[in-house]
């Protein structure tokens, strides 16, 4: 049900922005109220990073929304806080034990007052692939929906994203000498 009005809650803040704004606006606009939201989630993410740095699962799982989801880059999904829990307890216990992540929050965006879209960078090393050997580090992007629920931040759905060359597209080209880009 949470996961229905989410999405209705988007659609009528996606709706309303469209209609009443022409062109896109700060993500802050100098409310205070933002301001402090933003600075809430913010502080999350840094928890976030010390949790799994500390390979605390439990911490990590806790700051989902009980019926909240996790997409991992290959497509495992996991449904729920227990889900969740148990994706961090087998990873951390095996190939993310001795990893180090760091994340890069870029933007918050309030779609209302008690919903807000994050848009970041992660990049995990120390990753050991279970024959032992060490997996070069993983960059990516991640995507996280917010709900404030009780007067707390929770994950709603987070997904992550490791970026690769589409073969449709031309490879960007290198500046020319003399010009900076």
């Amino acid at each position: 049900m949470r996961k229905l009005l989410l999405a209705a809650a988007m659609l009528v803040g996606f709706a309303a922005t469209g209609v009443m704004a022409k062109e896109p606006s700060s993500n802050i606009g100098g409310v205070r109220s933002d301001e402090v939201n933003e600075n809430a989630i913010r502080a999350l993410y840094v928890q976030f990073a010390d949790a799994w740095n500390k390979h605390d699962p439990a911490r990590l799982a806790g700051m989902w929304a009980l019926d909240g989801d996790h997409v991992e880059p290959d497509g495992r999904h996991a449904d729920g806080r227990d889900a969740i829990l148990d994706l961090f307890t087998k990873q951390h216990g095996s190939v993310f034990k001795t990893t180090v992540l760091t994340l890069g929050i870029e933007d918050v965006w309030f779609v209302t007052g008690d919903v807000a879209l994050v848009d970041g960078t992660y990049a995990i090393s120390g990753i050991i692939a279970p024959d032992g050997s060490q997996i070069p580090p993983r960059k990516g992007n991640l995507t996280s929906v917010l709900l404030k629920e009780g007067g707390k931040w929770w994950i709603a759905a987070s997904r992550l994203m490791i970026p690769a060359e589409l073969p449709w597209r031309p490879a960007a080209a290198a500046p020319a000498a003399g010009t900076t880009h």
